[in-house]
């Protein structure tokens, strides 16, 4: 008898040991965020950045010929680097052209690398970041500073040939910062081409009604450039034909700096609603569709508020909150306001989001519209909730960009920004499980 209790009296001492171990984990992985969005640097001032102008040696031999490179606004090259013989492929826009030739770029003409890239992105911008220097343009000159007006114009991201779906690879960095790994087209995502409009250019460059439009406004912690890598992957890896834009708010760029970013969040509103007035009515595209994420889910609510205050119609035909990091009662409070705005909303949240935790902490909210709680997620009636707690990642990166890094999320995005009219949940992804059941579904969720 005692030789017996002695093992299951170790098994269960392990066991207990074991969870121990796990609650201290998950513990000091909300502490660290917690101190991380709790300790923000103040004051605006440039950042120092490098601009991404990737100066490749002039001489490629046959290769450009042979693969018949093209690239600018329109036109990305969607192909796997064992399909090196499929061609370039045009977006669905006839306006689809190169800027202006006489409009100033970062540096010389640049030559990319065709065997280094999988293909190019254009992205438009529209960003209040605060922009120095003259009519020129370079990463240098956007800094995190807040300007009460919109700079505008383009960018050319290049994918890598090593790149792995739902990845933005970059540049990595020693632990302690003190090494920084060389750019290099091969290995990572890269700005190519930046060039600067005028809003009648940009508005000219866009206009296209048969066309569709993808916009992207990206959360805390994302600096200019890592919002066009992001806007320019999900579109590559959701295979996504149309013309993609971004905005860019004044994000400080850094994991210390939660509470410049809230503030800049607060201050960016008027800026998206002018960028969204212009979509609409000054180059008239017929298909918007708005992809918030974050901290930039709080800066569209404000656009939208306005919106509604003024009367004005955006003709939003998708709108998609990824993981929004808005307080549930503030987003309650302004549901008609997004319902109104868009012709469908989707909403992706998820348990597994420790970044959306740390931010209730610190906020000392009951729950944000992006975390799914025990009792399950925020419901809104008209708004279509998919729980994605099922295929996100565990990682250090606080789970909160599941739905751009997870193939299934990925896959149903692209379904959504690439479909002429929309599906419901389960009719575009059959693998969601309608919940509670088919016949009384209050939302979807990913079955673990």
């Amino acid at each position: 008898m005692v030789m017996l209790a002695l093992p299951t009296h170790a098994s269960n001492r392990l066991h207990w040991l074991r969870h121990a171990f796990q609650h201290v984990r998950t513990g000091l992985v909300i502490l660290f965020c917690a101190l991380a969005t709790g300790c923000a640097h103040q004051g605006p001032v440039s950042q120092p950045a490098k601009p991404h102008v990737h100066k490749a040696p002039q001489k490629h031999g046959s290769a450009f010929k042979r693969f018949g490179y093209r690239y600018g606004p329109g036109y990305y090259h969607h192909v796997r680097h064992y399909h090196g013989y499929r061609p370039w492929r045009p977006t669905t826009g006839e306006a689809s052209q190169e800027a202006p030739p006489d409009k100033s770029t970062t540096g010389a003409e640049v030559v990319v690398n065709k065997s280094a890239i999988k293909g190019l992105v254009p992205v438009y911008f529209a960003t209040n970041r605060m922009v120095t220097g003259g009519p020129g343009l370079e990463l240098s000159q956007i800094s995190y500073a807040r300007s009460a007006t919109n700079t505008f114009g383009y960018v050319t991201v290049s994918i890598p040939v090593v790149h792995k779906m739902g990845e933005v690879e970059t540049p990595k960095t020693s632990w302690f910062g003190l090494r920084k790994e060389a750019e290099d087209d091969r290995k990572h995502f890269r700005i190519q081409k930046l060039y600067r409009l005028s809003r009648e250019e940009f508005a000219s460059a866009i206009a296209n009604p048969a066309d569709s439009m993808m916009l992207f406004v990206h959360g805390y912690n994302v600096g200019f450039s890592d919002a066009a890598f992001k806007a320019a992957q999900i579109a590559f890896d959701a295979n996504y034909k149309g013309r993609v834009m971004m905005y860019s708010w004044p994000s400080k760029g850094g994991l210390l700096d939660y509470d410049y970013d809230r503030e800049s969040a607060l201050y960016a509103p008027d800026g998206l609603f002018d960028l969204l007035q212009l979509i609409k009515k000054e180059a008239k595209v017929s298909r918007i569709i708005v992809i918030a994420h974050s901290l930039g889910s709080e800066v569209l609510l404000g656009a939208l508020q306005q919106a509604a205050l003024s009367q004005t119609t955006l003709g939003i035909t998708e709108l998609i909150f990824a993981a929004p990091d808005v307080d549930r009662d503030l987003y309650l409070e302004r549901a008609n306001q997004i319902k109104s705005a868009a012709g469908a909303v989707t909403l992706y949240a998820s348990s597994t989001d420790l970044a959306l935790l740390a931010s209730m902490k610190k906020a000392q909210s009951t729950s944000r519209m992006g975390f799914v709680s025990k009792s399950g997620p925020t419901l809104v009636p008209g708004i279509e909730t998919i729980d994605v707690s099922a295929v996100g990642s565990e990682m250090f990166a606080l789970n909160h960009s599941t739905y751009s890094t997870s193939r299934a999320v990925l896959d149903d995005i692209g379904r959504i920004i690439s479909s002429s009219t929309h599906l419901k949940p389960p009719q575009r992804t059959p693998t969601l499980r309608s919940m509670p059941d088919d016949s009384t579904a209050t939302y979807w969720m990913y079955p673990y």
